[in-house]
């Protein structure tokens, strides 16, 4: 079974190209090179990849992939 980090590295894969091979939980978004406009576009992949509703300014380049991945389990928990 995926771990909630293992499905947002295939979001980031699949959806904004990036290559899976080279990411690790402990990245942050900017050390991705993605930015606060593609932040915006992960949010909304993320709300339709695991029915939540992430707010605007909630992701922010700063976070992790792992900060990403209990950010939505928390979401998840409360819905």
């Amino acid at each position: 079974m995926k771990t909630i980090e293992d499905q947002i590295i295939e979001v980031l894969a699949t959806q904004l190209k990036l290559v899976p091979d080279g990411i690790e939980p402990d990245m942050t978004f900017e050390s991705l090179d993605i930015d606060s406009l593609v932040i915006v576009e992960l949010g909304l992949l993320l709300d339709g990849a695991f029915d939540i509703a992430i707010d605007d300014g909630e992701l922010t380049n700063e976070m992790t992939i792992r900060d990403a991945a209990r950010l939505v389990e928390t979401k998840q928990a409360v819905a």
